[in-house]
C-alpha cells in the first residue's frame, strides 16, 4: 500500500483562531512565557507546562485538551480540541539543530494525536526567525511519523486510514510562502522516496528477492529523466562481476546488477557525475559461515543501502538536481548450498584484485568490491556507498548513527553537512595506516576479514577503499540507523527508517549540484 503524505496548505492566519484538530506552537528553551499566543492562552500554557515539567528542551512535546478546566477562563472558547507545544532547544543553537528538534517534537505530537483521530494539524511558524528554513523539517517530522507498513494486515490498513492526518496547515507570513512552497514540494518528494525505501526494507525476504529490486528500478525508470540497465547472471559474468557472482552462487534466486542513471533533461552547463552504490543482499544467512538463528531474524534488512538508493532515485525527477546521478546495486542472496562459495576460496574482483574468503558472512564487502570497481571505471567526481555492513559499527555508534569513512576531505565535509541538515546522524571514523597490514593475505591480494576481530568496521572500510582507485569516495555503514528496533527516535516506529535518502538528497544540494 503506497504511502500518501498529508496535503499541505500554507496559511497566514493567527494560530489561536484555527479550526484545526490541533495547533502546535514550537518554542525555544525557557521561553514558553514568551510564546506568541493570546495572553489568556499563554498564561494557561505556562501553568500547564510548568506542571508537566516542560521547558522547551530539544524534541520535548506536551499536548493539552482544550476542554479541560485549565482553559475555562479564556475570553472565548478555543476552536481546536488540542493545543501542543514542542521544544526547539536553546535559541542560540544552529538552524539544523532547531530543525531536528522540530522533527522530534512533531513526531511525538503526531504519534499522540493519532490516538485521538486528529485529521488536521496546524503548526505555528510565524513567530520564528528561521521560519522558512523550518518548513522542510516540520513537514518531514509529520510525514516520517505518519508512515506505517501495513501490507500484510487488513486491521493495520483500516487503522492507518482511520487515524492518519489528512491535512497539514503551516502558519507563516505571506512573504514566506514562495520559499515555503518550494520546501513543501521538496519534502513531499523526499518523503515519498523515504517511504519507498522503508517499504522495501520492511518486506519479508521471501517477497523481496533480487528480481524485485530490479522490478522497482524499472518502475522508477519510467520517469523521463531516468534510465536503467539491468544485467542478469550471464551478462554480469561477461561484464566481470565475478566476486559478486561468487556470493550469489549459493542461492536459487537469480542475481542482478542494477544501474540507474538520472540525467538533467535540459542542463544549462556541464554537470558533475556522482555514483551512489547500495549494498543489495536481499537475505543474508551468512552462507556456509552460517549465522546463529536469532541473528538471521532481521536479515531481510541487508539491502537497506540498495533501498536508500532506489528511494533517492524515486525522488530525483521532482528534485531535479543539476548532476548526472548514477545508482549501482549488485543484488543477490547469501545462502548455503552445495554450490555456495566456501571459506578458503579465492575470488577475482572486477578490477583484477584477488580476495581470499575467510568468512562467507563478510559477503557484503565482496559484492560491493565489484560494484565500486564498476563505478570507478566511469571516472565520476564522487562515489558514495551505503551498506548495512558490520555489527562492529553498530556496537560502536548505536542505533541512530552511521559510520562515515572517506578518502577525500571535501566529500566528507559535504556528507557531514548533509547529514546534519537531514537529522540523519553520521560520525567520521578513521582508517589507520597500520591496520592495512591486517587485510594482507598469504595467498591473495586481500583477505575479506582482518587478522583480528577488533576493528572490523574499519577493516571493512579499508577493504572497500581498495576498489575505488583515486576517485573521491565515501562509505556509510548504516547497520545501526537503517532499522529501528524500538522507537528510539519519535518520528520512527519499529521497522525500517529509510536512512540515507534524506542525507543523499541534501548532499546533492550541499555539493552545489541541486537547485
Amino acid at each position: 500500500m503506497a504511502y500518501t503524505p498529508a496535503s499541505v496548505v500554507l496559511r497566514s492566519d493567527q494560530p489561536a483562531g484555527m479550526a484545526a484538530d490541533a495547533v502546535v506552537w514550537p518554542v525555544f528553551f525557557g521561553e514558553v512565557g514568551q510564546a506568541v499566543m493570546p495572553p489568556g492562552l499563554r498564561q494557561a500554557a505556562v501553568r500547564l507546562c510548568r506542571a508537566h515539567g516542560f521547558t522547551g528542551k530539544q524534541g520535548e512535546a506536551v499536548i493539552f485538551a482544550t476542554h479541560t478546566a485549565a482553559f475555562h477562563g479564556l475570553p472565548k472558547p478555543l476552536p481546536m480540541p488540542f493545543v501542543a507545544i514542542t521544544g526547539l532547544g536553546p535559541r542560540e543553537d544552529s538552524t539544523d539543530a532547531h530543525g531536528e528538534a522540530l522533527r522530534r517534537g512533531l513526531g511525538r505530537v503526531v504519534q499522540e494525536l493519532r490516538k485521538h483521530g486528529a485529521r488536521q494539524l496546524a503548526i505555528a511558524l510565524h513567530h520564528l526567525s528561521d521560519q522558512s528554513a523550518l518548513v522542510g523539517p516540520a513537514c518531514e517530522g509529520v510525514f516520517l511519523a505518519e508512515y506505517r507498513f501495513v501490507d500484510y494486515s487488513e486491521q493495520l490498513r483500516v487503522q492507518q486510514e482511520r487515524t492518519r492526518l489528512k491535512k497539514l496547515l503551516l502558519l507563516l507570513p505571506d512573504a514566506q510562502h514562495t520559499a515555503a512552497r518550494r520546501a513543501v514540494s521538496r519534502s513531499r518528494a523526499v518523503a515519498g522516496g523515504v517511504a519507498l525505501a522503508r517499504d522495501l526494507v520492511n518486506r519479508p525476504a521471501g517477497a523481496l528477492e533480487p528480481r524485485d529490486l530490479a522490478a522497482a528500478a524499472r518502475e522508477i525508470a519510467a520517469a523521463p529523466s531516468i534510465t536503467v540497465r539491468i544485467l542478469d547472471r550471464a551478462q554480469a559474468k561477461k561484464a566481470g562481476f565475478t566476486a559478486f557472482l561468487a556470493v550469489a552462487r549459493g542461492s536459487s534466486s537469480e542475481p542482478y546488477v542494477i544501474h540507474l542513471t538520472y540525467r538533467p533533461l535540459r542542463p544549462k552547463r556541464p554537470v558533475p557525475k556522482v555514483f551512489l552504490v547500495g549494498k543489495g543482499i536481499t537475505f543474508d544467512s551468512g552462507g556456509l559461515s552460517l549465522k546463529p538463528a536469532q541473528y538471521m531474524e532481521d536479515m531481510k534488512i541487508d539491502m537497506a543501502g540498495a533501498a536508500a538508493v532506489l528511494g533517492l532515485f524515486a525522488s530525483l525527477e521532482a528534485l531535479a538536481p543539476a548532476a548526472e546521478v548514477h545508482g549501482v546495486i549488485a543484488a543477490c542472496e547469501n545462502m548455503p548450498s552445495g554450490a555456495a562459495y566456501r571459506p578458503g576460496d579465492v575470488v577475482y574482483a572486477k578490477n583484477g584484485t584477488t580476495i581470499e574468503v575467510l568468512n562467507t558472512d563478510a559477503e557484503g564487502r565482496i559484492t560491493l568490491a565489484d560494484a565500486l570497481a564498476y563505478a570507478a571505471e566511469h571516472r565520476p567526481e564522487a562515489i558514495v556507498d551505503l551498506a548495512t555492513l558490520t555489527g562492529s559499527c553498530m556496537a560502536t555508534l548505536g542505533e541512530t548513527v552511521a559510520g562515515l569513512w572517506s578518502n577525500n576531505d571535501r566529500l566528507q565535509a559535504q556528507l557531514l553537512a548533509a547529514a546534519g541538515q537531514a537529522g540523519e546522524q553520521a560520525c567520521v571514523l578513521p582508517m589507520p595506516y597500520e591496520y592495512r597490514s591486517q587485510l594482507e593475505s598469504t595467498v591473495a591480494d586481500l583477505r575479506n576479514i582482518g587478522t583480528t576481530r577488533f576493528g572490523d568496521a574499519i577493516h571493512a572500510a579499508m577493504f572497500l577503499r581498495e576498489f575505488v582507485g583515486k576517485v573521491p569516495w565515501a562509505h556509510l555503514d548504516i547497520a545501526g540507523p537503517a532499522y529501528a528496533n524500538s522507537s528510539v527516535l519519535p518520528y520512527y516506529m519499529k521497522g525500517a527508517t529509510g536512512y540515507g535518502v534524506r542525507l543523499l538528497a541534501n548532499y546533492l544540494t550541499v555539493a552545489g549540484t541541486a537547485r
